[in-house]
C-alpha cells in the first residue's frame, strides 16, 4: 500500500490506498442489423471509460482527537470532489497516470474514520493510462507501452517553401509555405494542428496530410526542408 495523488493532491499523508485490480477492459461492439442475416454485422468497437476501485486506510486515525477527524473528514470529502475530474496516479501502477478522472462512487465512508477503510471508485473517461515522456532527436524511434501514441514533432526549418515529416508507412504530414532558415515549425500530432515560431500555421498543412500515430515498437521517421529535429511522445498503457 501507499499513497495516491488526485486532482493535484496528495493524499498520503492521511491515507494509504490499496489498488482494488480492474477487470480487463472489455469492449462495446459496434453492429447492426442485416435483413435475413443471423445475428448482426459487426462495424467494429469502442473502448470505454475505465473502472479504477481504491480502498483506503486512515493514517495515525487513532491519535486523532474527535475535532481533528472531524476536520479530516470534510478535507478528504473536499479533495475527492472534483467535478472538473483530474488526474489519478495510484499504487501499483508505476508511474503511469489516468487523465479525466472523477470519483463516482464511495462506500464505508464512515468506517475510514472509524478505525476501517473505505472503497472510492474512479471512472477514468480517457481509459488508456499515460507513462513516462520520451524525445528522439535521430530518425530510428522505439515507442514503448501497449497503446499507440501521438506524438509532438519539432523541426528548426531551413530556408525553403515547405517540411515534411513521413513513417515507414508512406504517411505524412507536409507543410507548405515560405520558410526562413531556423523558422520553429511545431507538428501537435495530437491536436492535428501546426505553428510556425507560435503562430497558427494549420492553414499550410496539405490536404493529404495525416497526423498519424506511432504504434508500440521500432519506426524509421524521415525528415525534410529542416536542419534539426525533435520527436516527443508519452507512453500509453492499456
Amino acid at each position: 500500500m501507499s499513497g495516491f495523488f488526485y486532482a493535484g493532491r496528495d493524499f498520503s499523508p492521511y491515507v494509504q490506498a490499496e489498488l482494488v485490480e480492474p477487470a480487463a477492459h472489455a469492449l462495446e461492439p459496434r453492429a447492426f442489423s442485416v435483413s435475413g442475416r443471423p445475428g448482426a454485422m459487426l462495424l467494429g468497437s469502442e473502448l470505454p471509460p475505465r473502472e479504477v476501485r481504491l480502498l483506503l486506510h486512515l493514517d495515525a486515525g487513532s491519535q486523532m482527537t474527535g475535532l481533528e477527524l472531524s476536520r479530516l473528514r470534510a478535507l478528504l470529502r473536499a479533495w475527492l470532489c472534483a467535478p472538473g475530474g483530474g488526474d489519478l496516479s495510484v499504487p501499483g501502477e508505476g508511474s503511469l497516470t489516468w487523465r479525466d478522472v472523477v470519483v463516482t462512487g464511495v462506500s464505508d465512508w464512515d468506517s475510514l474514520f472509524e478505525g476501517g477503510s473505505c472503497a472510492v471508485d474512479f471512472t477514468c473517461y480517457d481509459p488508456v493510462a499515460y507513462g513516462a515522456g520520451r524525445s528522439c532527436t535521430g530518425t530510428e524511434v522505439e515507442v514503448l507501452g501497449t497503446w499507440p501514441t501521438l506524438p509532438v514533432v519539432r523541426l528548426t526549418a531551413a530556408a525553403g517553401s515547405s517540411v515534411k515529416v513521413a513513417d515507414e508507412d508512406g504517411r505524412y504530414v507536409l507543410v507548405e509555405r515560405d520558410l526562413f532558415a531556423g523558422d520553429e515549425v511545431v507538428m501537435d500530432f495530437s491536436a492535428e494542428s501546426v505553428t510556425v515560431d507560435g503562430e497558427g500555421a494549420s492553414a499550410d498543412v496539405a490536404v493529404e496530410s495525416a497526423f498519424f500515430s506511432l504504434s508500440p515498437g521500432a519506426h524509421v521517421l524521415t525528415f525534410s526542408g529542416c536542419s534539426a529535429h525533435e520527436v516527443a511522445w508519452t507512453e500509453r498503457w492499456l
